[in-house]
């Protein structure tokens, strides 16, 4: 019998089929589950691990204290021992071993530099901001000017670099657009091919000098992708679309039933609401309170119960659904929030698991150091 999934909600062991059914319940089974192959269960007791059948029959045993479980995988039980990963079958029977003192090392390298080129791509976009921001104050012609010109073409250039070793020389093509970070890397991707137009002289002609300048300095949205709290407050934006969405069509309808009363109210004798549009203009200066009271003052002198029109709508609109909207964000931020508290919570457990099992392989290598030290002949053995 295949086994397709394990229950053990209730303590017991429930083995599913291939079909999807109850097919045996392990009950009163020793030892806390640990996974399972096509066709037996590991589970862990206090000094082994133990191999069983579907019917509870023992196939294998293997001591914790030569061994440490890493995985089961593909009905391949992976075990820490003296610096390997040991792979066994359901018998107990040796497969292969690998290397893991290797593996690790080039792990750690690789994270290492990974982190050195983070950090200097980081560092290398707030300059390009700083260098757009003074050019700002340059004349066209000059040195200075130039310099700064130069050294965002070669960060461009650096860009492009950056995302052809991202996407080349990382896991896998696949992975970098289809994997867990797929969205940020098409936004790095996009980012980059748009800010390098200003390379192919052909499109300077076509949009303009001007348009392509714009577009180069696109390559400060990167700052959003190269920050963890940047990433963060997008995603906390995102996530408050869908609310955000249905506040914005109160606000429409809010703006257009007092756009209109205003036009009726006071498009006789007040150039503010003479029309819809310039009435919804108007209601967007009353809103961020700019010379509110000038406008005020203007209505009352022909209507003198225009405040009311006024009050009623600075209430709703500025006190109100404003505040609503910037509720709805702060909540989802908080929810983002606790996403990645949980994630990371699950990491950390991770890292705990392997920290615990390299412990256990050091061990094991203590061991086995003291037992060769233990066979090797004395000085005086060899002299006899």
């Amino acid at each position: 019998m295949k086994i397709s999934y394990i229950d053990t909600s209730d303590g017991k062991i429930k083995i599913y089929n291939s079909e999807g059914y109850l097919a045996k319940v392990l009950d009163g089974v020793e030892g806390r589950y640990c996974g399972h192959g096509d066709d037996f269960v590991l589970v862990e007791l206090d000094d082994c691990y133990k191999t069983l059948t579907c019917d509870g029959e023992v196939l294998s045993s293997f001591n914790k204290h030569d061994c440490r479980l890493s995985s089961v995988c593909d009905d391949n039980i992976i075990m820490c021992e003296d610096g390997h990963f040991v792979y066994y079958d359901q018998f107990g029977k040796h497969r292969r071993h690998i290397e893991m003192h290797e593996a690790v090392k080039e792990s750690e390298s690789r994270r290492k530099w990974a982190h050195y080129g983070e950090t200097f791509i980081t560092i290398l976009i707030v300059l390009n901001a700083l260098a757009a921001g003074a050019m700002t104050y340059l004349a066209d012609d000059s040195t200075m000017e130039h310099a700064l010109n130069v050294f965002c073409d070669v960060s461009i250039v650096i860009f492009i670099i950056e995302i052809l070793i991202r996407i080349f020389c990382g896991k896998s093509v696949k992975e970098f657009f289809k994997g867990e970070d797929a969205g940020w890397n098409w936004f790095d991707l996009i980012v980059t091919v748009v800010s390098s137009l200003s390379f192919f002289t052909g499109i300077e002609g076509v949009v303009g000098a001007r348009a392509i300048r714009i577009l180069r300095e696109l390559r400060l949205l990167r700052v959003v992708s190269g920050s963890s709290n940047m990433k963060r407050i997008f995603h906390a934006l995102i996530y408050s679309l869908p609310q955000i969405s249905w506040a914005s069509l109160f606000f429409v309808l809010l703006y257009y039933i007092y756009g209109i009363i205003g036009v009726e109210m006071f498009g006789a004798f007040s150039e503010s609401f003479e029309t819809l549009h310039r009435s919804f203009l108007t209601l967007l200066q009353l809103m961020t309170f700019d010379d509110w009271t000038a406008i005020t003052t203007n209505l009352m002198e022909h209507s003198p119960l225009a405040w009311i029109y006024i009050v009623s709508f600075l209430i709703l609109a500025a006190y109100i659904l404003a505040n609503l909207i910037v509720g709805i964000v702060v909540d989802a931020l908080n929810e983002v929030r606790e996403q990645e508290e949980i994630e990371h919570s699950d990491i950390e457990r991770e890292f705990s698991k392997l920290e615990e099992q390299m412990a256990s392989v050091k061990r094991l290598l203590k061991k086995s150091a003291e037992k060769d030290e233990a066979k090797k002949p004395s000085s005086d053995e060899t002299k006899c």
